[in-house]
């Protein structure tokens, strides 16, 4: 099945601006033009599509997913040189878990102080409305 600009950027929730770059930066195999000059996506490169996104969320440089692609077009001699480009990339990733993790206890802290913050000042409405 062959799917439209709209279609695609629909079931991937992004702008039909970022899956024009992407086209446009050789990162997906597969899209095909019809009769109009207007890209089609097969099942193939939604699958591509799926997993720039992914990278790209990591942080991944699209200039390092040309490279992983580049490989990947070489291939089964490049598997090792993949393997080790992504093993970078779960590491990177990884940290920034755990970075995001620390900030995130910051925030709940936080939180929670405004929460009590708040608790109390209510209840000294409350105590003051009744007297």
């Amino acid at each position: 099945m062959l799917y439209s600009i709209k279609q695609v950027t629909e079931k991937f929730h992004i702008s039909p601006h970022t899956l024009r770059f992407y086209t446009d930066q050789d990162l997906i195999p597969g899209v095909v033009r019809d009769e109009n000059n207007r890209r089609l996506f097969n099942d193939d490169a939604l699958r591509w599509l799926k997993t720039i996104l992914a990278f790209r969320s990591t942080g991944m440089s699209v200039k390092m997913i040309q490279s992983y692609l580049e490989l990947y077009k070489q291939g089964d001699e490049t598997i090792p040189e993949r393997y080790n480009l992504l093993v970078e990339q779960q590491r990177l990733t990884k940290q920034q878990l755990s970075d995001l993790s620390q900030q995130l206890e910051v925030i709940n802290e936080k939180v929670r102080t405004y929460y009590d913050s708040i608790k109390k000042i209510r209840n000294i409405e409350v105590e003051s409305s009744l007297s």
